[in-house]
């Protein structure tokens, strides 16, 4: 009866199996309802159509404004709507025609300035409208950017450190075309880069340059601002077909010293409630290697060590409160006392509320 029984258990598993089967066959069978389709506008609807979409002004000068005018058209039945005119980089939109009449046209006028492109580029315009079927278009201005003046290395990018000697860079400009030139100023974007030019000696003229070639040296000097160099240093020119060079300068000026975080803010305090302690990281960017002389509390009941987790580069500074600190906002300073000759002393603030 037992060998009955199990046969009679299988029968069913696998009647069940084979109709689990059958009803996956059946919905994988069946047809796949169509994909809804967008909603049609209702009523008359604004139709956006560009006849010529893009402008290829062909080979152009460095240094010139292209300009482009885009011819826009309304094929619709309602009144169309240029909600937005959106450039890509180094594009400028003029002007446009917000609003279109049904048949009629309008206009979206567009500047590409070349003075910090070289070669085949092509720059698109995006364009936004209250058209149902098509709200987004596509604009694009091609050119073939032509310099006419080799800059080498043609760019400037300095990672400096507060206080240390002035770093330089050199570029050195000649005629691609010949045409002999002469370089009429530099204009530096910082005052803290300082630049000069004269015309190139023997050894510093590039063999592949003609004619006479210009030295302009840049300088970053030690006052230099912390933080990210983003700028352009401009160098006029008498050359008949390239009057301005823009030379690009990045990179970032760090300080010689630098304490992370910038503030030791304690928040508040209950007085009396044992030792409240901030940790901050004090980093040497020198090129010589430091050491903590000592640290200056500001105030009764804060105390301050430092530890060095990386000699002469890197150090753990404590600043603890203590059950003697007084009550009231503390608004006082730590001054860490250090071996750099450029920056002996570095003084922390101190914040919070004592209760």
């Amino acid at each position: 009866m037992l060998q009955g029984s199990l046969r009679r258990t299988r029968r069913a598993i696998l009647a069940q199996g084979l109709g689990i089967l059958a009803a996956t066959v059946a919905l994988a069978q069946a047809p796949t309802p169509a994909a809804t389709a967008p909603a049609a506008p209702v009523g008359p609807a604004p139709k956006l159509v560009v006849a010529e979409p893009i402008h290829d002004a062909g080979d152009v000068s460095k240094g010139e404004t292209v300009k482009a005018d885009f011819v826009v058209e309304n094929q619709g039945e309602a009144e169309l709507e240029i909600t937005g005119v959106h450039p890509a980089c180094g594009c400028t939109v003029a002007s446009f025609d917000a609003k279109v009449a049904p048949g009629g046209k309008g206009k979206i006028h567009a500047e590409l300035d070349t003075s910090d492109f070289q070669g085949p580029v092509a720059k698109t315009i995006t364009v936004t409208s209250n058209d149902p079927t098509n709200p987004r278009l596509t604009l694009t201005i091609k050119a073939k950017i032509e310099p006419h003046i080799a800059v080498f290395p043609g760019y400037a990018r300095y990672i400096y450190v507060q206080t240390l000697d002035p770093g330089t860079v050199a570029q050195t400009l000649w005629p691609l075309d010949g045409q002999d030139f002469r370089v009429l100023s530099v204009d530096s974007p910082y005052p803290f880069i300082h630049a000069s030019v004269r015309e190139a000696t023997e050894a510093e003229r590039k063999p592949e340059g003609k004619g006479r070639q210009w030295r302009v040296e840049m300088a970053i000097q030690p006052d230099a601002a912390v933080g990210p160099l983003r700028e352009f240093l401009v160098i006029k020119t008498d050359h008949p077909k390239q009057p301005e060079v823009r030379v690009p300068i990045s990179g970032f000026v760090r300080p010689l010293l630098h304490v992370t975080p910038q503030v030791a803010d304690f928040g508040a305090v209950e007085a009396g409630a044992g030792p409240r302690e901030v940790a901050l990281t004090l980093v040497n960017f020198g090129e010589d290697a430091i050491t903590i002389e000592g640290i200056d509390a500001g105030a009764p009941g804060v105390e301050a060590k430092a530890e060095a987790t990386e000699a002469g580069r890197r150090f753990k500074i404590t600043v603890s409160l203590t059950p003697g600190v007084a009550k009231g906002p503390l608004d006082t300073t730590v001054r860490i006392r250090t071996s750099s000759k450029a920056q002996p002393v570095y003084v922390v603030q101190l914040k919070g509320t004592v209760s």
